[in-house]
């Protein structure tokens, strides 16, 4: 970008980066994305220097690598049906124009929101979750704060401790959900305990109780949206609440944020289900 150089971003930054620019319906072909493209990078601080860059959409550019890194992207949504060539108007459908197809509108509008626009992400998460706990929102803030800022290690610490509030309040909805007598035995072994403990007992009861009764849209990724996520979430926080000198990269802490709110809305779906069908 003109006063800022190169874009540091992996390739599925990039990724979002070109999505989020498609949003604004701004471009329809090569040259005019690369100005929106360089926009939007400047408007979400991709760029470490985009603070103190000055002007508007049209004086700030794409460096040559960084062009050529968004044809690319553009070549992928090619081959997933999300762009087509041309304007789709029956006359030009030939590049550099380029349209967005139904299933491609569809894409770039639901997408999940990236962490480098916390106000949209924030926002959008709190529409699928109009509920959510006060505690996880504070939490989920800082942690998209401070990764904007570059502080990573803080920003895993904080998005673990909001991860283990959902969890925390779904493990208390679902012992409150069950018979008494099966209530004082599952308050007994986690009411207390360490996170993973509880995690562990709510893991058997899962198992052994709630899934053969859990209908087939939330039983459904079970294994990938509440277990494997959450446990991705608390070893990354444990690696950097505890003085290992281990580095967190920063694909990681973005990989975190960006499946945070696959995480969350099932295991506020869990406590609507379980609020509402306790144990006969």
């Amino acid at each position: 970008m003109s006063n800022g150089g190169k874009l540091d971003l992996s390739h599925e930054q990039m990724r979002s980066l070109v999505i989020e620019t498609l949003k604004t319906g701004r471009a329809n072909q090569f040259a005019s994305l690369h100005l929106e493209v360089a926009a939007v990078a400047r408007r979400l601080e991709f760029h470490k220097d985009a603070a103190h860059m000055g002007g508007g959409r049209h004086q700030d550019q794409l460096t040559p690598e960084d062009k050529g890194r968004v044809q690319d992207t553009m070549w992928d949504l090619i081959i997933e049906g999300i762009i087509r060539p041309g304007l789709n108007d029956g006359l030009n459908d030939k590049l550099p124009f380029f349209h967005l197809t139904e299933w491609g509108r569809r894409v770039v509008q639901e997408g999940p929101a990236i962490p480098y626009d916390p106000d949209g992400y924030l926002k959008r998460l709190l529409a699928d979750i109009p509920c959510l706990d006060p505690v996880i929102i504070t939490y989920l803030t800082e942690s998209l704060h401070t990764f904007r800022v570059g502080c990573l290690l803080s920003s895993t610490i904080a998005l673990g401790c909001a991860s283990e509030k959902a969890l925390l309040l779904l493990i208390g909805a679902y012992g409150d959900s069950l018979r008494e007598d099966m209530k004082a035995k599952f308050k007994s072994n986690t009411d207390g305990r360490m996170i993973k403990r509880q995690f562990d007992e709510l893991r058997k009861m899962l198992e052994s109780e709630l899934r053969a009764r859990l209908p087939k849209n939330l039983d459904d990724g079970l294994e990938v949206e509440l277990n494997a996520i959450f446990d991705f979430i608390r070893n990354q926080r444990n690696d950097a609440g505890h003085p290992t000198g281990k580095a967190i990269e920063r694909e990681r802490a973005y990989a975190n944020l960006v499946v945070f709110p696959v995480y969350a809305k099932k295991v506020y779906a869990l406590i609507g289900w379980v609020n509402e069908n306790p144990k006969a």
